[in-house]
């Protein structure tokens, strides 16, 4: 082959490569309508007394239950999934409260 057609093919090879990467490139935006929710944008700069009891309430309700399922010493595969879903819960909690 001549040199110009290799030049001209291995010039291809690398557009088509490095197009492919440039398609891959994570989104600016997860979210399906393309721009942030109104939470990225306002911030609270604190919780008022209401949201603070919400979240003692929520942490000793996670903390009891923590001591009931470590009572025996070991945990069992349902109580594995209730306490993964009480520190989802009181995580999800936390973070709306700080967020909106």
């Amino acid at each position: 082959m001549n040199t110009k057609i290799k030049t001209a093919l291995l010039t291809a090879a690398a557009l088509v490569m490095t197009a492919g990467v440039s398609v891959a490139a994570p989104a600016k935006y997860h979210n399906s309508y393309g721009k942030p929710g109104y939470g990225k944008f306002v911030k609270k700069h604190g919780i008022n007394a209401f949201e603070r009891a919400q979240i003692a309430r929520s942490s000793a309700n996670l903390a009891s239950l923590k001591r009931r399922v470590w009572r025996d010493g070991r945990v069992s595969f349902a109580e594995r999934i209730q306490l993964n879903a009480a520190e989802r819960r009181h995580a999800s909690l936390v973070a709306r409260a700080y967020r909106t």
